[in-house]
């Protein structure tokens, strides 16, 4: 996930933390994590594993696909398969299961 992204997550992270009115201490709790964690992800500076976004959505009662949610980003047909084939071509096999597994995760 590019830095801009990482920060699109945790824009979008704290817009569905807030709305579920979970504190970020108290999701931290949630997912095992320790201080400060939230609030680094909130703030761009780190990064989720693909297990943690998991991790997250759930402990929110939330899918992952609602941690992805970003308005204003261009979602045009040809710019989105063209930035999805840029991930895929980038990915090595245990990736793409997971890009995979996470594309099925958003299509239920």
């Amino acid at each position: 996930m590019p830095r801009d992204w990482a920060k699109l997550f945790g824009k979008q992270l704290a817009n569905v933390r807030n709305a579920k009115r979970v504190k970020q201490h108290e999701l931290e709790d949630k997912i095992g994590r320790g201080a400060q964690y939230v609030s680094h992800l909130e703030t761009g500076i780190n990064k989720p594993g693909f297990d943690n976004i998991f991790e997250i959505a759930e402990a929110l009662d939330s899918s992952p696909a609602d941690l992805f949610f970003v308005e204003g980003v261009d979602d045009r047909r040809e710019v989105l398969q063209r930035r999805i084939q840029e991930l895929l071509n980038a990915r090595d096999e245990e990736q793409l299961r997971k890009i995979y597994r996470l594309i099925l995760t958003f299509l239920e």
